[in-house]
């Protein structure tokens, strides 16, 4: 038992050293620059990639397709690594300003709609809301993780709202 609380005091210690030498966190990275040129891109971009909808291997498409057309995000400063952190930051700040009471109309007409579809069958419509469901969880850890860019986000809110929200959801 002294081994492993001495294994675990260890440990801790290397963690703490490890978060004292390697501060940079990803969650403080997005500077409104950043932000804007992001924003500037999708807006540049999605002619030609078509509708943006965010996630790490979109994000990850789109700075490979465009390094071999034109290169504008490497041109805004950006590498691959750099373009997926300030993007993901962007969209979830962009999250994080949409009011939760907002939201919340929106998902349930979503699982009304599932409701109220006859060619489905009741355990179909059960397993479709359970995945809508979960995509609502996801999107709440998205919205929760971009807290910290609110307030860099928040000036871009209606550029992106424009860019990347369904025409039926954009003005709620």
């Amino acid at each position: 038992m002294v081994d492993f609380l001495a294994t675990i005091c260890r440990v801790g210690a290397l963690i703490l050293v490890l978060g004292i030498i390697f501060p940079t966190s990803r969650a403080m990275a997005l500077t409104s620059r950043d932000a804007s040129a992001v924003v500037g891109l999708i807006a540049a971009l999605q002619p030609e990639f078509g509708q943006f909808a965010y996630d790490e291997e979109i994000a990850a498409d789109w700075y490979e397709r465009d390094a071999a057309d034109k290169g504008l995000i490497a041109a805004a400063g950006f590498t691959a690594e750099s373009w997926e952190v300030a993007l993901g930051e962007t969209v979830r700040g962009f999250l994080a300003t949409i009011p939760i009471a907002e939201l919340d109309p929106i998902f349930g007409r979503m699982k009304k709609a599932i409701s109220d579809m006859e060619e489905l069958s009741d355990t179909q419509k059960g397993e479709t809301i359970s995945a809508i469901d979960e995509q609502i969880d996801a999107l709440m850890v998205l919205r929760a993780e971009g807290r910290p860019f609110v307030d860099i986000v928040r000036p871009l809110t209606p550029r992106i709202r424009g860019l990347i929200l369904d025409p039926t959801i954009r003005q709620q």
